[in-house]
């Protein structure tokens, strides 16, 4: 954009000129929003070197009476520890890059130099890290590897003061020289800085000539971490198209996805962050999905391509570096994970023909079932008081004789300790008061909690932190004043957590997976408040969020996905029956689909042979407006899609994370509580969603909002 100051100026009314100024001063502000992301990928990134990279052994032949086994460090002044899941993320995305750099160079020869240029660089040390003579890992690229960091003005500014400031990063990159080449270029032997408005695709051609980057002898890689993502597609397009142009070029893109469009709850989200943040997301918006992104370089001039979603690099990664990143701090946020990496595309194109790409990324087999049938639901809403007080996850819920719902502890910004009596027919919320004369359990997330005889219910297991398991269960009954109190029950003869239980009768649960050391199956006599192993005919793993529904009148039960001791998701439907008098478990021949491969998912029967399944997430595919929810026939397995509304899809569909569903009397199903943090643009809450009369085909899903 020419500036109010140029010549031609003169010639402009002042009405043009006041507009002309006006759209100055928003480019300015935009380019300086766009600037501030880079402060927070740069903290999360320290967190990470501070936290991952020196335990996992990436820095280890560092010299480190040099210092320079740490490189974000010089970049952030305040260093601050992130989510476990946050970083996960970034531990990933600074191995997607490296991991493709480390591709390119292992099928080159040692007489070929390797220009890598980070476009919209911000703060990134990468070249710090690669370049550094000190660190034997570098030895794999025989000082074949050159950069050129390009960036706003003032941001190379002031990158080039901390580098000039800093003596372990001069040792590695040198003294930085004025160049002729350019205006504002600085350079040094294997370094470059160079000042870049990466919306005038002609002028960063032009540039990169200037750099001898046309020569064809030299390898050319670009590095887009989420930088064109800020861009028009248009502009963005030009400058891949621009470095297609260049022979023996690679391009590698890290950036957002929204695979299930715009409206799923993290997309939605992801899109609000940046928005108010004043740097919205454009390109994203028209390459969505890694189809459309595999055409977008096919057009641009990059024929051939490898791209894939974030967690397909993870699957890449060594089962060895995988388990020292499980020793480094405790996780249990696979959700959160599966939506981070859903929604991140990892993208390798070259002109180079018959590159051999390292990791080839295969279409996932979810994709193809559009080909269901599909039922249709009604919507209508209703409002709900407290509704604030559903801002929890991982709860655990009962439903009453009174068709009253009991919704117990979980986790909001710390554990909970409070109950929740949920009235969904007066559209009432609030806390229970519980009598704590005779103790209460300690607050908890990822246990279970169910209805038996005559309302009492029976709280089993949980956790405080992934590391603070429990075994204790407690009842909670309520007097004959009506006044709810708890009862301290036997031990769980192993902690567990990330369990699920039914109630089989009148007196006895079924409590089935979990994280723990036991078996897949325990019995709770609650009359006698007694533990038994039942006999198990057949074969069941044990499985951690599985969702378990069990119809008591026909005695027979399904458990659906879960995640197996080797950390894989199954796309198993396994159907059980009960034998009461011989407190045995009859395992049944299932099913196996891939919309059944869904880690923390709900699911209940809606007649004697159908089930509900609802949320969960799936390492290979998010799930979306046709798939969140899905009804299969327990006795041929076959599955029928459940498509949310549009209407409702856009006014915020719930984030099916941590939630609860129960089913009353009235065949009413009622799904509520829940919600993730999306990865670093905040948390998601679910209001309470009641699907009416649930056993016909025409289903109704009432949206339950306050007012």
């Amino acid at each position: 954009m020419a500036s109010v100051t140029d010549a031609n100026a003169t010639e402009l009314t002042s009405k043009q000129r006041r507009q002309l100024e006006k759209q100055e001063r928003r480019r300015k502000y935009a380019d300086l929003a766009i600037q501030g992301t880079n402060n927070s990928s740069i903290a999360s990134k320290r967190s990470v070197e501070r936290l991952y990279l020196q335990k996992l052994g990436v820095n280890e032949n560092v010299d480190k009476s040099k210092g320079s086994n740490e490189y974000f460090k010089y970049f952030v002044k305040k260093p601050l520890r992130r989510s476990p899941c946050i970083n996960r993320g970034y531990w990933l995305r600074i191995h997607a890059v490296k991991s493709r750099i480390d591709s390119i160079s292992a099928v080159t020869t040692k007489d070929q130099r390797i220009c890598v240029v980070n476009l919209g660089c911000g703060f990134d040390p990468l070249p710090f890290q690669l370049l550094d003579p000190q660190n034997e890992q570098n030895k794999q690229y025989q000082d074949r590897l050159s950069f050129v960091d390009l960036d706003y003005p003032d941001l190379l500014s002031n990158k080039k003061k901390i580098i000039d400031s800093t003596a372990e990063l001069k040792e590695i990159v040198g003294t930085l020289t004025s160049s002729s080449r350019s205006d504002g270029v600085f350079e040094g032997e294997s370094y470059t800085l160079a000042p870049c408005d990466l919306n005038n695709a002609a002028s960063f051609q032009t540039l990169m000539i200037s750099l001898e980057l046309d020569d064809p002898s030299i390898i050319k890689v670009f590095v887009a971490e989420v930088s064109l993502a800020y861009m028009k597609t248009i502009k963005a397009n030009a400058v891949i198209t621009a470095c297609s142009h260049l022979p023996n070029s690679h391009f590698v893109l890290l950036e957002q996805l929204l695979p299930s469009g715009p409206f799923e709850p993290f997309s939605r989200q992801m899109l609000k962050h940046f928005k108010n943040n004043d740097s919205p997301l454009q390109s994203v918006v028209d390459n969505s999905t890694i189809f459309e992104q595999q055409e977008r370089f096919k057009k641009c001039g990059f024929p051939h391509s490898n791209i894939g979603n974030m967690y397909q690099l993870w699957e890449s990664v060594s089962g060895e570096t995988k388990k020292q990143i499980d020793s480094i701090e405790s996780f249990d946020e696979l959700e959160e994970f599966f939506l981070f990496c859903h929604h991140y595309v990892i993208g390798h194109s070259t002109n180079v023909a018959n590159f051999p790409f390292e990791t080839i990324f295969q279409a996932n087999a979810c994709d193809t079932y559009n080909d269901l049938p599909m039922q249709t639901i009604q919507v209508r809403t209703e409002p709900t008081q407290n509704e604030h007080l559903l801002q929890r996850k991982f709860g655990a819920s009962a439903m009453l004789p009174s068709n009253e719902i009991i919704y117990s502890q979980g986790c909001y910004n710390s554990r909970l300790g409070d109950i929740l009596s949920i009235n969904p027919g007066k559209g009432q919320i609030e806390k229970l008061d519980v009598d704590s004369s005779k103790g209460v359990p300690f607050e908890r997330m990822c246990h279970s909690l169910t209805s038996v005889n005559n309302g009492l219910c029976v709280m089993v297991g949980g956790r405080a932190g992934p590391n603070k398991p429990f075994s204790d269960i407690w009842l909670l009954r309520k007097s004959e004043e009506k006044q709810w109190y708890y009862e301290k029950g036997t031990l769980l003869p192993e902690t567990r957590y990330r369990h699920s239980s039914c109630a089989l009768n009148k007196t006895h649960i079924l409590i089935y997976g979990g994280h723990t050391d036991g078996q897949p199956f325990l019995i709770y006599d609650s009359a006698k408040n007694e533990l038994i192993y039942p006999d198990v005919e057949g074969n069941i793993s044990l499985l951690s969020s599985a969702a378990l529904a069990f119809d008591i009148r026909a005695q027979s039960g399904v458990i659906i996905g879960g995640l197996d001791k080797d950390a894989t998701v199954q796309d198993k439907l396994t159907p059980f029956a009960y034998d009461h008098h011989s407190n045995k478990i009859i395992v049944r021949h299932g099913f196996s689909n891939p919309l059944f491969k869904r880690y923390g998912s709900k699911a209940l029967f809606i007649t004697p042979e159908k089930i509900l399944i609802a949320g969960g997430f799936s390492p290979d595919v998010l799930f979306g407006q046709d798939s969140t929810l899905v009804e299969v026939s327990v006795i041929s397995g076959q599955i029928a899609l459940v498509r949310i509304p549009s209407q409702t899809w856009q006014d915020g569909f719930s984030m099916m994370a941590g939630f609860e569903i129960q089913k009353d009397s009235h065949d009413n199903i009622y799904l509520f509580g829940g919600g993730a943090v999306c990865y670093g643009f905040g948390s998601v809450w679910n209001p309470l969603l009641r699907i009416e009369k649930a056993s016909t085909l025409q289903t109704d899903l009432i949206l339950e909002k306050s007012n």
